[in-house]
């Protein structure tokens, strides 16, 4: 995995140098920075007033920094024009860059940049299966919560929904702290929920749940992005699960969808 190629496109804008280095120090994988500027940023005009050619020459500065920063960090680092009036003009070269590292992991820095270069590489990153990260002023860099399903998808096992508020309820108790929990624990307790399961549905057997469907269903859970597996540092055969913050927000979703249609959720739930 550490040899993979790791691509960062970055949306430019005049502080792009400052939140760079802590985007590297929480994206530490980064192989290759594409940094996508507007053409205007480079073009001169006699129209432009002396605020205007500032913000120019700073947003320059910035990307000469991002460069520098790159080169001293052995990180390819490469300048991409584009017209942000039109997607296409995105779209293409990020396509481009795909298409030359298909099997690369892509994230995004959207903090910068003109809304419409932002908003078009954020739509990209959905395309090519990217996470988008964006910081305000000295905020960290935060990921853009995406959901890897639709959340309609949420309900089609109702033990999808027992798992993750057994994992939110454990974090409400940990007073903001992650809370681990382990897998055999976290299987009687769901167990102890005794939802029906209806034929056909993912994991089911038509009896209860058998340790082999409920690591079938944690697995499906890891995959979307809505818990989170590690391995028990005193025991390396025990797994110990979380939920992620993708997980609450999908809980937060299917409770307000649930609430507007007046659907009373799995037993137990609220």
């Amino acid at each position: 995995m550490d040899s993979q190629e790791h691509i960062h496109i970055i949306s430019a804008g005049d502080s792009i140098h400052k939140t760079y280095p802590a985007v590297l120090k929480d994206l530490h994988t980064i192989t290759h920075t594409f940094i996508f500027a507007e053409k205007e940023v480079y073009t001169n005009s006699s129209r432009d007033d002396a605020q205007k050619q500032g913000w120019k020459c700073t947003i320059r500065d910035a990307i000469d920094e991002v460069n520098s920063i790159s080169l001293s960090r052995n990180i390819a680092c490469a300048l991409v024009y584009v017209d942000a009036a039109t997607f296409n003009a995105i779209r293409d070269p990020v396509l481009g860059i795909f298409s030359e590292h298909p099997d690369a992991r892509y994230t995004f820095d959207i903090s910068a940049g003109s809304k419409r270069l932002s908003l078009g590489l954020f739509s990209m990153s959905l395309w090519v299966e990217g996470d988008s990260y964006y910081a305000f002023g000295n905020s960290p860099s935060r990921r853009v919560p995406v959901p890897s399903l639709p959340t309609k998808t949420l309900p089609s096992n109702p033990h999808y929904l027992v798992i993750l508020t057994i994992l939110f309820r454990g974090q409400e108790h940990g007073k903001g702290a992650s809370t681990l929990v382990p897998k055999e624990t976290l299987f009687n307790e769901t167990c102890v929920w005794k939802i029906p399961v209806r034929d056909g549905e993912e994991g089911s057997t038509g009896k209860e749940l058998s340790p082999a469907a409920f690591s079938q269903l944690l697995a499906t859970l890891v995959r979307w992005n809505l818990i989170r597996e590690e391995t028990d540092p005193d025991n390396n055969q025990q797994k110990l699960y979380t939920i992620t913050p993708d997980g609450e927000l999908a809980l937060f979703v299917y409770s307000a969808r649930m609430k507007k249609r007046s659907v009373g959720s799995p037993s137990g739930l609220s």
